[in-house]
């Protein structure tokens, strides 16, 4: 009789260790899905030079960036290269493609018998559309050099779903200006009188030929959320 007993209060205890060992254990949890960006933050340049700064128009997910010049100067036209990583897309922002005028330098001639001519203005990518490059320029030496302390023109870069959303938030995404050239305001002095068929136009030809002087431009720093 004792030994029955022993063994009828031996078996709940053996049974308790058998499912604690078996099935009362937790499992460790599996890889969790790296945490997707949902747009991006941009800090502007600091600097006096020519910069890209940050409209207010802008999104999280649609940035728009004013292209502007050293404040108290003047010029006649802006180009540039802009190269990324590739998980952002440059944006069209008007039908002139990539680039937006602004209004401040004069695309169009004085003269009132080319009223259909064509613009300095235009913008486009290469390289799979990692490559921005735009041009906005003033057409005819007649107009007066503009103000360049404002935003000569506009550009634009999307959050890309597909592979901006990829990176971590927090990633810094590279932009750079691999060249940038500028015309100044002072591109030869105009003959005395322009209608002389005899006028001379060398210093005018000369500065305007080498007019496309090397600039900096200063980008800020683009960052996924």
């Amino acid at each position: 009789m004792r030994m029955r007993t022993i063994c009828q209060s031996f078996l709940p205890a053996a049974s308790l260790v058998l499912l604690l060992a078996c099935g009362g254990a937790a499992t460790a949890p599996g890889p969790q899905a790296a945490p997707a960006s949902s747009g991006f933050t941009y800090q502007d340049p600091s600097g006096s030079g020519w910069i890209l700064q940050k409209n207010l128009a802008s999104s999280d997910t649609h940035l728009i960036l004013d292209v502007i010049g050293p404040v108290g100067t003047k010029g006649r036209g802006i180009g540039f290269n802009l190269q990324s990583d590739g998980t952002v897309a440059f944006a069209k922002l008007s039908a002139a493609g990539y680039v937006r005028d602004t209004g401040v330098f004069k695309l169009q001639s004085t003269f009132a018998n080319y009223p259909v001519e064509p613009t300095l203005l235009a913008g486009g990518v290469k390289k799979n559309g990692t490559l921005l490059t735009v041009g906005i320029f003033q057409k005819d030496r007649y107009w007066p050099a503009q103000d360049l302390g404002q935003a000569v023109c506009q550009i634009a870069i999307d959050f890309d779903p597909a592979k901006t959303a990829a990176l971590p938030p927090g990633t810094v995404i590279p932009l750079t200006i691999t060249k940038a050239k500028a015309i100044p305001a002072f591109i030869g002095d105009m003959p005395a009188d322009p209608t002389d068929p005899n006028a001379d136009w060398n210093s005018v030809a000369y500065y305007y030929s080498a007019s496309l002087v090397p600039v900096q431009i200063s980008v800020g720093t683009l960052t996924t959320k």
